[in-house]
Protein backbone atom coordinates (compact mmCIF):
# COMPACT_ATOMS: atom_id res chain seq x y z
CA UNK A 1 0.00 0.00 0.00
CA UNK A 2 1.40 3.66 -0.63
CA UNK A 3 2.52 5.72 2.05
CA UNK A 4 -0.26 7.96 1.92
CA UNK A 5 -3.09 5.87 1.93
CA UNK A 6 -1.71 4.14 4.78
CA UNK A 7 -1.82 7.78 7.11
CA UNK A 8 -5.49 8.73 5.51
CA UNK A 9 -7.10 5.40 6.86
CA UNK A 10 -5.30 5.13 9.97
CA UNK A 11 -6.73 8.29 10.81
CA UNK A 12 -10.17 6.78 9.86
CA UNK A 13 -9.86 4.06 11.65
CA UNK A 14 -7.89 5.07 15.30
CA UNK A 15 -10.21 7.97 15.47
CA UNK A 16 -7.49 11.00 15.20
CA UNK A 17 -10.73 12.59 14.17
CA UNK A 18 -12.20 12.60 17.13
CA UNK A 19 -9.36 12.77 19.26
CA UNK A 20 -7.46 15.34 17.73
CA UNK A 21 -4.32 14.91 20.40
CA UNK A 22 -3.90 11.62 19.12
CA UNK A 23 -3.80 12.08 14.96
CA UNK A 24 0.04 13.45 15.13
CA UNK A 25 0.90 9.87 16.49
CA UNK A 26 -1.30 8.41 14.23
CA UNK A 27 -0.35 9.87 11.42
CA UNK A 28 3.47 9.65 12.98
CA UNK A 29 2.72 5.77 13.33
CA UNK A 30 1.70 5.66 9.43
CA UNK A 31 4.22 6.40 7.89
CA UNK A 32 6.99 5.60 10.22
CA UNK A 33 7.07 2.23 8.03
CA UNK A 34 8.27 3.24 5.16
CA UNK A 35 10.46 5.92 6.10
CA UNK A 36 13.40 3.63 5.71
CA UNK A 37 12.13 2.60 2.29
CA UNK A 38 12.24 7.09 1.36
CA UNK A 39 15.68 6.91 3.12
CA UNK A 40 17.25 4.42 1.22
CA UNK A 41 15.79 5.49 -2.02
CA UNK A 42 16.28 8.88 -2.06
CA UNK A 43 20.85 8.44 -0.24
CA UNK A 44 20.90 5.30 -3.91
CA UNK A 45 19.28 7.21 -6.15
CA UNK A 46 20.20 11.09 -5.63
CA UNK A 47 23.23 11.17 -3.54
CA UNK A 48 24.82 7.55 -5.48
CA UNK A 49 23.61 8.13 -8.54
CA UNK A 50 22.00 4.63 -8.81
CA UNK A 51 19.25 3.29 -11.12
CA UNK A 52 16.07 2.82 -9.71
CA UNK A 53 16.36 -1.47 -11.04
CA UNK A 54 19.87 -1.32 -8.95
CA UNK A 55 18.14 0.23 -6.01
CA UNK A 56 15.59 -2.67 -5.80
CA UNK A 57 17.51 -5.13 -7.20
CA UNK A 58 20.94 -4.62 -4.98
CA UNK A 59 20.51 -1.98 -2.21
CA UNK A 60 17.16 -2.75 -1.06
CA UNK A 61 18.37 -6.33 -0.91
CA UNK A 62 21.55 -5.62 1.74
CA UNK A 63 21.03 -7.14 4.99
CA UNK A 64 21.17 -3.79 6.91
CA UNK A 65 18.02 -2.03 4.71
CA UNK A 66 16.24 -5.41 4.57
CA UNK A 67 16.40 -5.32 8.87
CA UNK A 68 15.35 -2.33 9.06
CA UNK A 69 12.47 -1.81 6.75
CA UNK A 70 11.47 -5.23 7.91
CA UNK A 71 11.84 -4.38 11.63
CA UNK A 72 9.77 -1.24 10.99
CA UNK A 73 6.36 -3.97 9.29
CA UNK A 74 7.14 -6.00 12.58
CA UNK A 75 3.45 -7.27 14.03
CA UNK A 76 4.65 -8.65 17.25
CA UNK A 77 7.18 -5.25 17.85
CA UNK A 78 4.17 -2.48 17.27
CA UNK A 79 2.11 -4.76 19.20
CA UNK A 80 4.60 -5.12 22.47
CA UNK A 81 5.09 -1.50 21.93
CA UNK A 82 0.97 -0.98 21.93
CA UNK A 83 1.00 -2.96 24.79
CA UNK A 84 3.95 -1.44 26.67
CA UNK A 85 2.32 2.27 26.04
CA UNK A 86 -1.35 1.18 27.66
CA UNK A 87 0.47 -0.59 30.40
CA UNK A 88 2.47 2.77 30.95
CA UNK A 89 -0.75 4.97 30.21
CA UNK A 90 0.67 7.32 27.40
CA UNK A 91 -2.06 7.18 24.70
CA UNK A 92 -0.45 9.00 22.24
CA UNK A 93 2.43 6.29 22.28
CA UNK A 94 -0.49 3.54 21.96
CA UNK A 95 -1.67 5.55 19.13
CA UNK A 96 1.12 5.50 17.25
CA UNK A 97 1.93 1.47 17.86
CA UNK A 98 -1.63 0.86 17.17
CA UNK A 99 -0.99 3.06 13.68
CA UNK A 100 2.32 0.92 12.91
CA UNK A 101 1.11 -2.38 13.50
CA UNK A 102 -2.57 -1.16 11.32
CA UNK A 103 0.71 -0.44 8.52
CA UNK A 104 2.00 -3.32 9.14
CA UNK A 105 -1.01 -5.54 8.81
CA UNK A 106 -2.69 -3.69 5.20
CA UNK A 107 0.69 -4.17 3.78
CA UNK A 108 0.47 -7.92 4.56
CA UNK A 109 -1.24 -9.19 2.00
CA UNK A 110 -0.45 -6.95 -0.65
CA UNK A 111 3.15 -8.15 -1.43
CA UNK A 112 4.69 -10.55 -3.50
CA UNK A 113 8.28 -10.89 -4.07
CA UNK A 114 8.64 -7.47 -2.12
CA UNK A 115 7.06 -8.90 1.03
CA UNK A 116 8.13 -8.30 4.27
CA UNK A 117 9.03 -10.59 7.39
CA UNK A 118 6.31 -9.24 9.57
CA UNK A 119 6.80 -11.47 12.16
CA UNK A 120 10.12 -10.54 13.50
CA UNK A 121 12.04 -11.15 15.84
CA UNK A 122 9.84 -14.98 16.28
CA UNK A 123 10.23 -15.67 12.47
CA UNK A 124 11.85 -15.26 9.42
CA UNK A 125 8.76 -16.15 7.28
CA UNK A 126 7.76 -13.95 4.68
CA UNK A 127 3.92 -14.12 3.69
CA UNK A 128 4.03 -14.24 -0.93
CA UNK A 129 0.70 -13.14 -1.49
CA UNK A 130 -1.06 -13.61 -4.68
CA UNK A 131 -1.50 -9.91 -4.96
CA UNK A 132 0.35 -7.03 -5.32
CA UNK A 133 -0.50 -3.21 -4.96
CA UNK A 134 2.38 -2.04 -7.83
CA UNK A 135 3.04 -5.21 -9.63
CA UNK A 136 1.03 -5.63 -12.71
CA UNK A 137 2.16 -9.45 -12.47
CA UNK A 138 -0.33 -9.83 -9.30
CA UNK A 139 -3.51 -7.55 -10.28
CA UNK A 140 -1.18 -4.35 -9.41
CA UNK A 141 -3.42 -2.31 -11.62
CA UNK A 142 -6.29 -3.16 -10.29
CA UNK A 143 -4.95 -3.27 -6.54
CA UNK A 144 -4.00 -0.34 -7.14
CA UNK A 145 -7.39 1.14 -8.65
CA UNK A 146 -9.16 -0.45 -5.27
CA UNK A 147 -6.57 1.42 -2.63
CA UNK A 148 -7.30 4.60 -4.89
CA UNK A 149 -10.74 4.54 -4.39
CA UNK A 150 -10.70 3.52 -1.05
CA UNK A 151 -8.38 6.50 -0.10
CA UNK A 152 -10.85 8.47 -2.18
CA UNK A 153 -14.10 7.46 -0.49
CA UNK A 154 -12.53 7.57 3.45
CA UNK A 155 -11.05 11.17 2.24
CA UNK A 156 -14.83 12.06 1.22
CA UNK A 157 -16.04 10.50 4.85
CA UNK A 158 -12.82 12.61 6.71
CA UNK A 159 -13.26 15.87 4.77
CA UNK A 160 -16.27 17.30 6.90
CA UNK A 161 -14.95 15.81 9.86
CA UNK A 162 -11.04 17.82 9.94
CA UNK A 163 -10.10 21.34 10.17
CA UNK A 164 -9.04 23.72 7.27
CA UNK A 165 -5.26 22.31 7.13
CA UNK A 166 -5.82 18.93 6.81
CA UNK A 167 -8.12 18.90 4.12
CA UNK A 168 -5.13 20.75 2.06
CA UNK A 169 -3.65 17.69 2.89
CA UNK A 170 -6.48 15.68 1.98
CA UNK A 171 -6.71 17.43 -1.08
CA UNK A 172 -2.92 16.15 -1.60
CA UNK A 173 -3.58 12.84 -1.19
CA UNK A 174 -6.02 12.41 -3.43
CA UNK A 175 -4.00 14.43 -5.90
CA UNK A 176 -1.33 12.10 -5.24
CA UNK A 177 -3.13 8.74 -5.98
CA UNK A 178 -4.23 9.94 -9.47
CA UNK A 179 -0.75 11.55 -10.55
CA UNK A 180 0.87 8.31 -9.76
CA UNK A 181 -1.64 5.99 -10.47
CA UNK A 182 -1.92 7.56 -14.38
CA UNK A 183 1.75 7.84 -14.35
CA UNK A 184 2.02 4.11 -13.14
CA UNK A 185 -0.30 2.35 -14.96
CA UNK A 186 -2.04 4.18 -18.04
CA UNK A 187 0.81 6.08 -19.58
Amino acid sequence: MQTPGHAVLNLALLGGVASPALAVPILLGAVLPDVPIAVLYLRERYVRGLSDERIWSESYQRPFWLNLIHGAHSLPLSLLGGIVALALGVAPLAAFFASVFLHALADFPLHVHDAHRHFLPFSQYRFISPISYWDVRYHGRAVALGEALLVLGVSAWLWPRVPGAARAGLAAVTVWYAINYWKSFLR
